[in-house]
Order: C-alpha cells, then structure tokens, then sequence
C-alpha cells in the first residue's frame, strides 16, 4: 500500500530559502558522512566543494523530516568547449560529446552522489527509494529543457543493475571513479515515461505531484531546468 507520508525537496545549493536551511543542511551533514567513508576508504580525500557546486539537490524526506535519499544535479550542454573540458567528461572518451550531439542529447543533467540511508536500504525496506529517486529525476529532466540524464553508478554495489531496469542504457565501458568500477548509463528523455515495477512508479508520481500539492516549492525553485 502507498504510504504518502513522504515528500520531494529540490534545492540549489547556491540559494536556499531560509525556512528550508534545517533541511539543506540535514542533506549535506549525511552526504558528508557517507561519501567521506567511500572516499576515504580508498585512500581518497572528500572535497565538500563537490556538494556546492552542484545546479541543485534532490532530496526525499518522510513526515518527520528525516531524509530517506538524496542526489546531485550538474546540468551540461555537450556544444559547450567549457563542458567538454570538464573533469566530469574528461573522464570519458573525448569523441562522447559529439556522438551525443549527433543523437540529438545536447543538454543533460548528470546524476551523481546518490545516496540512500542505511535505515531505508534494500535490506530494511520493501521500498526500492534506488530506483525511487533516479525515477523522480527522469519525470523532472521529461518536464525540462533537458535531453537526458547521465550517471556512472557503481557496479560493485549493484547501482547499474536499478539503472538498467529503469531503460537506462551503457553508452561507455566502464570507468574508474574515486577507486571503484562504474558503468556509464544514459537516460533519454520520455513522453509518457512508466515504470515496471509498480512500487516504484507510485512513488515516483507522488512524489512528484507532492511538489505541487504540498506547495513545498514555488515552480521556478523546483522546476529542473533553471
């Protein structure tokens, strides 16, 4: 049964209203805590300047205001030399952003940093919030400017496999990111975008809705596309 105590938060972490700095902070004190363990446990170095510099942040909460999952949106237009020369693409081979134009993808948003909380993980919860907070993105990247979505899930933890299953497509072998395997996945974009498995697609559409009827943001805040 679809339990509609939760609700859909999207900030820029450039500008946050002040009635909602409890909750941005809630999301950056739990990205920290979480990514500084993965970056670390590779001997890496977490750079908080890679939460700011995100466009926005896509956050789920419960009622309570405890946060169930989060990610970050970077928006990129492959025409751009600037876009071609970021790390993010430098990563990939240097012909990706042309043959991207030439299947008419030329703005997209990459999906990165995501996060679910142990407490609302696979093993403790028959909600797959996974899948649940990458389907919110497409719906939101179907109603924007944007062409698509890219990510680089992680394979060892089986990220790829819920991109997959969302029509995600591997358009890259996989790369290696802050020490781990990571497939290369894009998302185009959809008309009338379902879902198969039905948990997800209820969620999904109330959590998307909620961003209305719960007047949590005004349109131009929350709209993808900015």
């Amino acid at each position: 049964m679809l339990n509609s105590n939760f609700f859909l938060k999207i900030f820029s972490p450039h500008f946050v209203n002040d009635v909602e700095i409890e909750l941005f902070n809630l999301v950056y004190q739990e990205w920290k805590i979480t990514f500084k363990e993965v970056v670390e446990s590779k001997g890496g170095v977490l750079d908080p300047d890679d939460f700011f510099r995100n466009n926005q942040i896509v956050a789920i909460f419960n009622e309570s205001g405890s946060l169930v999952a989060s990610c970050t949106l970077t928006l990129f237009d492959c025409r751009l030399l600037s876009t071609q020369d970021h790390h993010y693409f430098k990563a990939l081979s240097p012909g990706l952003p042309t043959q991207l134009i030439n299947r008419s993808v030329n703005r997209m948003y990459s999906i990165e940093y995501l996060n679910v909380l142990p407490k609302w993980r696979k093993s403790h919860s028959q909600i797959p919030w996974v899948e649940v907070i990458i389907g919110s993105v497409l719906k939101l990247m179907d109603q924007s400017s944007a062409d698509a979505v890219i990510g680089t899930p992680r394979i060892d933890i089986k990220v790829l496999n819920s991109c997959l299953t969302l029509e995600g497509c591997e358009i890259h072998p996989p790369i290696t990111k802050m020490s781990y395997p990571c497939a290369v996945v894009l998302f185009t974009k959809q008309n009338n975008r379902s879902f198969k498995n039905k948990i997800t697609a209820s969620y999904v559409n109330m959590l998307v809705s909620s961003l209305d009827q719960k007047n949590k943001f005004e349109r131009k805040d929350y709209k993808i596309a900015i």
